[in-house]
């Protein structure tokens, strides 16, 4: 067995590297699907082995007879896998304990749902359904399910229904120490029950999906630069482009264009960097912003050019096109990058942005507030409860802006983009002295707040009018 297991470590191996899904295998070998997923977690016949290296040039028989590789220590997974190959996880059925008899196909649904969605996010490696469900029923340890499917991750959870209630929790694990990574509880009533199973299926995704980020930045972070491939470089990056920071910013930049230099052709990398160039405009960190906001405009056309679905690569295409005014080109882009994933919580507050600049404000605010529920603990510098006021304002439901943008000033005080909507916010209610505090506090930061700047730099955004009234009336100078 540990000779099939080396086989099928060379096979994940191979498609993360040649970034190959299963189906696009499945085709360029002729074997069906089913065959391809038992292969990649070692269970195959000569025949199948035969066809795979005539396919691949890869020389896999003798490793089925090799001798077996010395034991791992306690509490590692012994997969012989690259370690900065894409991630990869298996989600166990989860458990259900519901009280009455033949409802366990809630709990299959919404197992089924999970890993349906974590499939569509093109830098995981999910084993098939059909592999993780030989589990179900079974008592075992995360471990050496980890083991036997060769993966670094597992999901597992339970689903309880009682009273016209459903109750689901889940619990993220890194396989190779049982550490708990993540771990929530969602309580629903049970009166549409496939909403319902849409819904959690959502927050489950929406919320795990930033946590295998970070983890794989961990373990790229623990190695030298020299040493990381195309992958992990852009996985170390997308951690410091989470921080938000000015010297993050900067440090994921030449991370990515080092990763780009190793795999010119690699989408995700470029699309990050068009982000993080995007990002840095955004927040006047270039010598010339007009210029940062071309060089983003740029990555995030070739990324799509190299991958029409990588949704990173179409949300940044999208983001550059609407600040650039194109509103229906740019809105085209960001709805693809929730059609590639409906769980990209970043994803939806940027289309709600489009939705805004181009005067579809209600819309805007349905978006920007579902993305904030995917996102509740604010992961990304306070930029989803920055949008979503943005929105109520730019609708001018005043009051129930206010509360977030205050959040988004205290979750990224260095940001003064977030003090200019404050500020118009407090001018609206007539809370002058607030916002002549945040005034006061922005301007120590940076160049004085002028209306007639933030006027020319919101024109021909349908919100701009409503800011900029907002400013006047806070006190802001011409």
């Amino acid at each position: 067995m540990d000779g099939r297991r080396r086989v099928a470590d060379i096979l994940r191996t191979y498609l993360a590297r040649e970034r190959i899904s299963r189906d696009e295998f499945a085709h360029r070998t002729r074997l069906g699907r089913s065959t391809v997923d038992k292969l990649l977690v070692g269970l195959f016949s000569d025949r199948t082995l035969a066809v795979v290296e005539a396919t691949t040039g890869l020389v896999l028989h003798d490793k089925v007879a090799a001798p077996a590789l010395p034991d791992a220590p306690p509490g590692t997974i012994a997969t012989g896998a690259a370690e900065d190959a894409a991630p990869s996880i298996a989600v166990l059925p989860f458990t259900f304990m519901g009280e009455a008899a033949g409802q366990d196909w809630l709990a299959d649904g919404i197992t089924e749902d999970i890993i349906t969605d974590l499939a569509r996010l093109r830098w995981l490696f999910v084993i098939a359904r059909n592999s993780t469900f030989t589990y179900k029923g079974r008592a075992v340890d995360v471990r050496e399910v980890a083991r036997d499917l060769g993966v670094r991750y597992v999901l597992e959870g339970s689903v309880r229904v009682a009273g016209g209630r459903i109750r689901v929790t889940g619990q993220l694990i890194d396989a190779a120490t049982g550490r708990h990574i993540w771990a929530e509880r969602y309580d629903r009533e049970m009166a549409d029950i496939f909403a319902v199973q849409d819904e959690i299926t959502r927050h489950v995704v929406a919320a795990i999906e930033p946590h295998l980020y970070a983890e794989e930045g961990f373990r790229a972070a623990a190695r030298p630069t020299a040493n990381l491939s195309a992958w992990g470089l852009a996985v170390r990056a997308m951690g410091l482009i989470s921080k938000v920071g000015r010297a993050q910013n900067q440090e994921a930049r030449r991370l990515l264009e080092a990763a780009l230099e190793l795999e010119p052709g690699y989408a995700r990398a470029q699309a990050l960097l068009a982000w993080a160039g995007w990002w840095a405009a955004l927040c006047y960190w270039w010598p010339d912003n007009a210029e940062g906001y071309r060089q983003a405009a740029r990555h995030a056309a070739v990324a799509v050019a190299h991958d029409a679905a990588e949704p990173w690569a179409r949300m940044t295409h999208g983001i550059c096109l609407s600040s650039a005014r194109q509103h229906e080109s740019g809105l085209v882009e960001l709805r693809a990058a929730l059609d590639l994933n409906p769980c990209f919580a970043l994803g939806r507050t940027l289309h709600g942005w489009g939705l805004l600049r181009a005067g579809r404000m209600e819309e805007a605010i349905a978006e920007t507030g579902l993305a904030l529920r995917m996102s509740p603990m604010d992961s990304f510098a306070g930029i989803y409860t920055a949008i979503h006021g943005l929105s109520l304002l730019g609708a001018r439901r005043f009051d129930e802006a206010l509360p977030h943008l205050r959040a988004s000033v205290a979750a990224f005080a260095e940001y003064l983009g977030h003090y200019n909507t404050l500020i118009s916010c407090c001018g609206h209610l007539g809370r002058i002295e607030e916002a002549q505090d945040y005034i006061a506090a922005r301007n120590r930061m940076g160049p004085p707040i002028r209306v007639g700047l933030l006027r020319r730099n919101l024109a021909g955004f349908a919100h701009a009018e409503v800011f900029v009234e907002g400013l006047v009336k806070a006190g802001v100078p011409e």
